[in-house]
């Protein structure tokens, strides 16, 4: 999901269903070719479109597993949207899935993404995402870059409901599916309250589906 604003600080309490099997490597020649690529293209297009996120979260936790072994995280998202509805950018985590034991253990996530927005009725919006997660190592000894197509239902900024689907999910040869319904709720002009509801089909490649949940709040 696309993040929205310009600094926010996330203490998030989320129960932890299943701590995956990730790590890290080198691929720093396609995050320079693509960072740059990213410039020259956003260079050309007006800056009011843009919206830039800098993000500290104390357990970068991602549908019931955390991605930093229960550490913490600094992302940063640049998105680019038009008024006709196409988006696109790029979202950088680090990440450590606690396989240190491992070679060439990826340490950074870079996440691009296409996509479509369509709004309908007066407060109902349906975005159409694709996904592409590359590491700069390897998780677990294994090449784990793949692909995400995401469909996602919202009312006004309250509600969404996201339906994921991965043809090859970490490149282990299984598909995979994601199921989440989302809410949030605005306390203050500063703090927002959140809960999420998920539930994952990883059996193949994550060992079990599980369902997930969590309770968040966020300070803007």
């Amino acid at each position: 999901m696309r993040l929205r604003g310009t600094r926010k600080l996330n203490f998030t309490v989320q129960r932890d269903c299943k701590k995956l099997i990730l790590g890290l490597s080198k691929k720093k020649r396609f995050i320079s070719l693509f960072s740059l690529g990213l410039f020259l293209i956003y260079s050309k297009v007006s800056p009011a479109e843009f919206h830039g996120t800098l993000s500290f979260t104390t357990d970068y936790v991602w549908r019931g597993y955390s991605k930093t072994d229960g550490g913490p995280a600094g992302q940063a998202n640049l998105d680019y949207e038009h008024a006709a509805g196409f988006f696109s950018g790029v979202s950088v985590s680090n990440v450590d899935f606690g396989d240190n034991d491992f070679q060439d253990e990826a340490n950074v996530e870079i996440a691009p993404y296409l996509g479509w927005t369509f709004g309908f009725a007066d407060d109902w919006r349906l975005d159409v995402q694709w996904t592409r997660y590359f590491y700069d190592g390897d998780i677990f000894g294994h090449h784990a870059d793949y692909n995400e197509f995401n469909l996602l239902l919202h009312y006004l900024d309250l509600f969404t409901v996201r339906t994921s689907f991965s043809e090859d999910l970490y490149d282990q040869g299984h598909a995979s599916g994601d199921y989440e319904l989302t809410g949030r709720y605005p306390i203050t002009d500063m703090f927002e309250l959140s809960t999420s509801l998920g539930y994952s089909q990883v059996k193949k490649t994550l060992e079990y589906d599980y369902l997930y949940w969590n309770v968040g709040l966020t300070g803007y």
